[in-house]
C-alpha cells in the first residue's frame, strides 16, 4: 500500500493510502506526492511542502507531534471501526457465513458492514476534507 499527500498552496491538505495508482482515485489536476517512506512524525496535515528540483521536503510546526486534525480524524475513524468490530464479534456474522448457517438477513447485514468499511476508507475523497467530513453511519 502506498501513502500519498495532496499538496495545495504549499501545504499538505490530504493524506491517502491506496494500492491503486493515485490517478485512478482522484482527478488528474490535483497534485499528489508519494510519501510512503515518511512517518507520521515527518508529514501530517498542514505540513509545509517544498519541491526542490523534483525532491519534496515536508516540515510541520512541531514534528514530534501529529496535528490536532490528524489526531481527531484518526480517533473518530478508530472509534467507528471499534464499534463495527464489536458488532461483528457479538453477532458472529463472519463465522455464520463461513459455516454456511447465515440467513439471508445475516448475509445482508454483513454486506452492509463491508460497505461501511469501504465508505469509511473513502471519507478523505469527500469535498472539503479534512475540515468537513460526513462520516458514514454504522449499519
Amino acid at each position: 500500500m502506498k501513502k500519498y499527500a495532496r499538496i495545495v498552496g504549499g501545504k499538505v491538505d490530504n493524506l491517502f493510502e491506496t494500492n491503486n495508482p493515485i490517478q485512478e482515485e482522484f482527478p488528474a489536476d490535483q497534485l499528489w506526492v508519494d510519501v510512503t517512506s515518511l512517518s507520521i512524525n515527518q508529514i501530517d496535515y498542514d505540513s509545509t511542502a517544498v519541491n526542490n528540483d523534483g525532491v519534496w521536503t515536508f516540515s510541520a510546526p512541531d514534528p514530534a507531534m501529529p496535528s490536532w486534525l490528524s489526531l481527531r480524524l484518526n480517533n473518530e475513524r478508530n472509534t467507528r471501526l471499534a464499534k463495527l468490530n464489536d458488532r461483528l464479534t457479538a453477532t458472529a456474522l463472519p463465522f455464520k457465513v463461513e459455516l454456511g448457517i447465515a440467513t439471508d438477513a445475516d448475509k445482508a447485514y454483513l454486506r452492509a458492514h463491508k460497505q461501511f468499511c469501504i465508505d469509511l476508507s473513502n471519507v478523505n475523497k469527500q469535498p472539503g476534507y479534512p475540515l468537513t467530513v460526513v462520516w458514514p453511519p454504522l449499519p
